[in-house]
């Protein structure tokens, strides 16, 4: 069988785009398999049309109730990435729900599970960048000459970026709960 692997990352808030992007690509042949969160392995299939929906599991195990219940739903378990959860179904015309979520509450459910998570991956970062930024701009803990004494500043503001991308996806979330909770009718 033909496989393939894209390198591709989404952002915590940027599950409606991963699941666009998976039916895409199960749309040009390639069902998905498989991931490690910035590696996407595919295998060659018939082109068709697939609905593909992301979960964000607290506990982040399998269960096999938990799995059923979407089963039970038409939906295909895909794979278990982390927290994440990737399920899919074939498209059909008496398809009217194509979501796994039975309501907005559900999917804001599933945003601030994912927003409880935020703090324990952005506030760490923050702490250590900002600490070596300090440490190696203000005091004469790092100065030495050499490649560590250089690298430092940017290891600290690479850190920093990342930090706020986590922000920037905090708001994201944000942001989508509220459109949730108050829908444009």
């Amino acid at each position: 069988m033909e496989t393939k692997m894209v390198k591709k990352t989404f952002g915590f808030a940027e599950f409606n785009e991963e699941e666009k992007w998976l039916e895409d690509q199960h749309k040009a042949g390639w069902c998905f398999v498989k991931t490690n969160g910035s590696k996407f392995y595919f295998e060659k299939c018939d082109a068709s049309e697939w609905i593909y929906q992301l979960d964000f599991k607290e506990n982040g195990v399998k269960e096999d109730s938990y799995v059923q219940l979407f089963t039970d739903s038409g939906w295909e378990f895909v794979f278990q990435f982390r927290r994440w959860f990737y399920f899919r179904k074939r498209k059909t015309d008496e398809d009217i729900d194509l979501s796994i979520f039975s309501d907005n509450s559900s999917k804001i459910d599933m945003c601030q599970r994912i927003i409880k998570r935020l703090p324990a991956f952005a506030v760490p970062i923050f702490v250590v960048s900002s600490l070596i930024y300090y440490l190696s701009m203000f005091t004469t803990v790092f100065q030495v000459d050499g490649f560590i004494t250089a690298a430092l500043p940017w290891v600290s503001g690479g850190m920093m970026i990342a930090t706020s991308f986590a922000f920037g996806q905090y708001v994201k979330l944000y942001k989508m709960i509220e459109g949730l909770k108050n829908p444009i009718k």
